[in-house]
């Protein structure tokens, strides 16, 4: 498991998974709208960076509450 670190503090547990046609795919545990590609284990963990800001968005936009696991 690796984690991703987003300006303002939020650390958000992040599992990568090689698929078996090439690539990574990046889930999280706790955000299940989280989701990101990349052809490189670098360049789908800094997809999943993008994602995670725009996952926040998106809680914002809507004016969800963050899961537990970030209070």
């Amino acid at each position: 498991m690796c984690r991703c670190d987003l300006d303002g503090g939020i650390d958000v547990p992040l599992i990568v998974h090689e698929k078996p046609e090439g690539g990574y795919s990046v889930t999280s545990p706790v955000l299940p709208e989280l989701k990101a590609e990349g052809p490189t284990h670098e360049e789908a963990l800094a997809n999943a960076q993008t994602a995670l800001g725009a996952v926040l968005d998106l809680y914002e936009e809507q004016g969800r509450d963050l899961p537990g696991h970030f209070h």
